[in-house]
């Protein structure tokens, strides 16, 4: 689902190889020199460049070629520069702010030697610098030609790979519904924008934290207020409950001011963004999504989140920190006030609870709150356990589990945007005052490998005990409920069916794929009818199925028939009929549009015809792709429907026409 832009780009492309060529050798090379290296997001760029192979955009072979050369010319160019001027690169932007670059690439070098060079361009801290440092250390030209040549024909590879993965996936699901391409792409973003912001604040505050505390607790010494307050957080030698409650006490109260402030002020929930945002997400909705979705809901849940705590404080306590422990109970505290507070206070009707009846709801979220506190203080009490460096990968693995957790709250329609983002603020400022206080204040470290251990093994046993209760029932509860229309036979027959739908409706209302078909009766005789014609259940989408679209040799047989959806749900019922032709094959796929005859309560059935055809794609895949304009033959479908009242009509589509069949 590209926009005329995208397509027009991509269609001068195709038509101008040489420019593309140019393109990916000057990326390639502008990546891997010195300086510019350290500034170019390399591994996007490449991961781009594969996901435009993957979509059949650009030919694998060129762009592997084109990239590797770019490379082994970029470093080449790096290792010319510090062969020349030595040491005076360190007098030059950035590393005159960041001499670390330069001093960690020289360490890399020092412990690998030549090695270095070869698996150098594989790490992101030393990738931007290290061929440049080779030439600082005089390193020769012909080893280091010999590494350079080597790790970059391994290297276009290893970035291209993952990212022609993901077009290819993108390209499968598009075929299924445009909606899954648009959500997996948000997903996507979502995971990559977390992951810059976790690695890059705990970086700053790594490197500034201590100075900035220092300052302000000089800077708050016998002051009336925030003096004591201070202290008693800032200070090991005193106490940090005065300081913890206070701060507690003040931060609930300024959300429940703002909130009613905003309330009096006629700024009520939910906002206009809200709700644009909760029908955006709508539009998206998907039966594969929504199971996702569900799951990653429940590890938020209290009967996960609640046992979890339980055990992480039973550990605490079996080991004796009695330090983490109490600072363990005043994150679930705080988590636990703010739930019933804001319920008693500041009550809002979510999405769900309009709909469907679901309880539970507060501004701001406490479902968000309580789950930035639970994940978010167990990495505090793990990261601080563990060497510097390495900390931010503690703290980005909670918050792979805090970020899905919101959004898939969102997609569902349980909270607001507004609620959940209000919720996500309120306890991480909470979880960064507990963390300063337990990092200023605990002094015995703890056996983080134990913690870890017990604290996975009781997330991941919760949650299967969560998902095998309740899983069905809450994937049938956030089940969007449509409408059921009821229509006489002779008033369907006569004029109806045009309020039926007569395209497949995508994303924003985009129109895929024309209905040609409507049936009137059961399922169970619609199959039986269709089997007694010829056609075949479609093959189903299973695992080894699915891995067939890797081989470049495979029939068409052997591969699966994805499901499409249509506003949302998949189809109901595929039948598939081979013909003459090995590599094509008939697909009859019928929805259910919750339309209901008034005699016997009948179904009425939405149905597509298309023809399907084996594509292969850079000797890589092959996909089974559906023609939807192709016209089924007269011949098809007559059979099955023999001895059944018919009737052909102009649909909306003056190209198509609709066949009504009943008994």
């Amino acid at each position: 689902m590209q926009s005329e832009f995208v397509n027009v780009m991509f269609a001068w492309v195709a038509a101008h190889p040489g420019w593309m060529s140019a393109v990916i050798f000057l990326t390639a090379a502008a990546e891997s020199l010195t300086i510019v290296g350290v500034i170019i997001p390399g591994a996007l760029i490449m991961f781009t460049l594969g996901a435009f192979i993957g979509l059949g955009h650009v030919d694998f072979w060129s762009a592997y070629w084109w990239s590797a050369l770019g490379a082994v010319v970029g470093d080449a160019i790096s290792f010319w520069i510090g062969r020349v001027f030595h040491q005076g690169v360190r007098r030059v932007w950035p590393f005159t702010r960041h001499p670390e670059m330069i001093t960690r690439s020289e360490e890399f070098f020092r412990r690998h030697g030549g090695k270095g060079v070869l698996f150098g361009r594989f790490f992101g801290p030393v990738r931007g610098t290290i061929p440049t440092v080779a030439g600082m250390m005089d390193m020769s030209w012909r080893d280091f030609m010999i590494a350079n040549v080597v790790s970059a024909i391994l290297w276009a590879p290893a970035y291209l790979i993952p990212g022609m993965v993901f077009g290819a996936s993108l390209d499968i699901a598009s075929r299924v519904a445009g909606r899954l391409v648009v959500l997996i792409l948000i997903i996507a973003v979502l995971l990559w924008a977390t992951t810059w912001l976790v690695k890059h604040l705990a970086r700053l505050f790594q490197a500034h934290a201590t100075d900035w505390v220092q300052r302000f607790y000089a800077w708050s010494r016998g002051r009336r207020f925030i003096g004591p307050i201070s202290a008693s957080l800032l200070d090991p030698a005193q106490g940090e409950l005065r300081g913890l409650a206070t701060l507690a006490v003040l931060l609930l109260g300024g959300v429940v001011l703002i909130s009613l402030s905003l309330s009096a002020a006629g700024q009520k929930l939910p906002s206009g963004l809200d709700q644009s945002l909760y029908h955006f997400f709508q539009e998206l909705r998907t039966p594969w999504a929504d199971a996702l979705m569900v799951f990653t809901a429940e590890l938020g849940d209290y009967q996960v989140t609640l046992p979890l705590s339980l055990v992480v404080f039973g550990w605490l306590v079996w080991r004796r920190k009695s330090v983490a422990a109490w600072h363990w109970l005043a994150a679930l505290g705080f988590g636990m006030a703010t739930n019933l507070l804001f319920k008693w206070l500041l009550p809002v009707s979510s999405p769900a609870e309009v709909s469907q009846g679901v309880s539970g709801y507060s501004f701001p979220s406490s479902h968000a709150t309580f789950s930035t506190l639970v994940f978010g203080f167990l990495a505090v009490l793990i990261a601080r356990e563990i060497p510097l460096a390495r900390r931010w990968i503690v703290y980005l693995a909670a918050a792979f589990l805090i970020v899905p957790i919101a959004f898939a709250r969102l997609y569902l329609g349980v909270h607001w945007l507004t609620d959940t983002l209000a919720g996500l603020c309120l306890g991480l400022i909470w979880v960064m005052v507990l963390g300063l206080a337990y990092n200023r204040h605990a002094a015995a470290a703890m056996n983080w490998r134990g913690l870890l251990a017990y604290s996975v093994i009781a997330l991941l046993a919760t949650d299967l005990v969560h998902v095998g209760l309740d899983y069905r029932a809450d994937l049938q509860r956030y089940q969007p409920q449509p409408a059921v229309r009821t229509l006489a036979r002779e008033q369907w027959w006569q004029g109806g069916w045009r309020q039926l739908p007569q395209q497949r409706l995508d994303f924003r209302g985009n129109r895929r794929q024309d209905f040609v078909l409507q049936w009137a009766g059961t399922r169970e005789d619609l199959e039986r009818r269709l089997l007694a014609a010829g056609w075949q259940p479609s093959p189903p989408p299973k695992p080894r199925s699915m891995l067939l679209w890797l081989s470049p040799q495979v029939e068409l047989r052997e591969l699966p028939v994805l499901p499409q959806i249509h506003d949302g749900s998949e189809d109901d019922l595929t039948m598939v009929r081979y013909g003459d032709q090995p590599n094509t094959r008939w697909l009859l796929r019928f929805w259910d549009v919750e339309a209901r005859l008034r005699e016997g309560n009948l179904p009425i059935w939405v149905g597509s015809v298309s023809l399907q055809k084996l594509e292969p794609r850079m000797s890589l895949f092959t996909f089974a792709v559906d023609d939807p304009q192709t016209r089924a033959p007269a011949d098809l479908l007559a059979p099955a429907w023999q001895g059944l009242r018919t009737r052909t009509v102009k649909g909306s589509n003056p190209n198509e026409r609709i066949t009504l069949i009943a008994d």
